[in-house]
């Protein structure tokens, strides 16, 4: 649970059983939003420039090991 209020919103209290229900049809809720534009998401990631997607590599090896 996070105490910190968010400055863009202020979320209720809620019971339980009301929060589950809530976050179940949020759930669903995103699935058919991403189902229904799943063509246009994967078009407006695809046409991101490729640097700054997944072919950056980590610099290695590292100059403090964590161990």
């Amino acid at each position: 649970m996070n105490d910190q209020p968010d400055p863009l919103f202020q979320f209720p209290e809620l019971c339980d059983e009301l929060a589950v229900v809530l976050n179940n049809f949020l759930e669903q809720l995103l699935t058919q939003f991403q189902n229904h534009y799943f063509a246009q998401i994967h078009r407006y990631y695809a046409e991101l420039p490729q640097p700054h997607r997944h072919t950056d590599q980590m610099p290695l090896p590292l100059e403090d090991p964590p161990f």
